[in-house]
């Protein structure tokens, strides 16, 4: 089980809340900012804090992170730009929790090293996708998107020092391993299309001479 899986579950606990918050008239992208801040905060816990603190922060960022898709949704404010916004500021988000993370782990070069590995890898996450979709690709799934990166994170957190230095590095893996994993789907369909358009033209030309 994954974390789209459980993924109506918890909008479903979520859901009157987010009926109090349509009615209240708040703005999708209002929800998106506030999550934002809400993740710069767990960096800066992160960077000198307590861990418990930075994950309950991190975990409430996702929290919003489902609740601005939520409403806008239920809420008919649907927009492309909040699409985007959405998808811009979650890459921020993570930018300042890796930030915090990497700034605890001073003099930790090894650490550090998981740590940029990590970042590299859940950005490439999100850009694989982004720029298949450009081109007409659908692509979804992996081994760790969004959601599980930020469920570990946090429990790795609960954990201590030494959970938090263990999850970092299987995001560095499993991160890198899921954008690798989404580049060779692109590929496969990639090439099956190409292979299909080959033979409708190798038809069409069989056609034509026949005629």
């Amino acid at each position: 089980m994954n974390a789209k899986d459980l993924k109506p579950a918890v909008l479903s606990i979520l859901r009157p809340l987010t009926q109090a918050l349509i009615r209240a008239r708040i703005h999708p992208n209002t929800l998106t900012l506030f999550g934002l801040v809400i993740s710069l905060a767990s960096g800066w816990v992160y960077a000198g804090g307590t861990l418990a603190l930075a994950a309950f922060l991190l975990l409430l960022a996702g929290v919003f992170d489902l609740l601005d898709g939520a409403v806008a949704r239920e809420g008919r404010r649907i927009s492309r730009y909040g699409a985007f916004l959405d998808s811009s500021l979650d890459r921020y988000a993570e930018i300042f929790v890796f930030a915090g993370i990497l700034w605890r782990c001073q003099g930790e070069p090894f650490t550090q090293i998981a740590i940029v590995f990590a970042i590299t890898g859940s950005l490439m996450v999100s850009y694989t996708k982004a720029r298949a979709e450009g081109l007409g690709v659908e692509v979804s799934g992996g081994l760790l998107q969004r959601p599980e990166r930020i469920v570990l994170l946090a429990l790795g957190s609960f954990f201590g020092e030494m959970g938090l230095r263990l999850v970092v590095w299987i995001l560095a893996l499993l991160a890198n391993h899921t954008a690798i994993q989404r580049m060779r789907l692109v590929a496969k369909s990639m090439a099956d299309e190409e292979a299909r358009t080959s033979n409708e033209v190798e038809i069409d030309a069989g056609d034509a001479t026949a005629r």
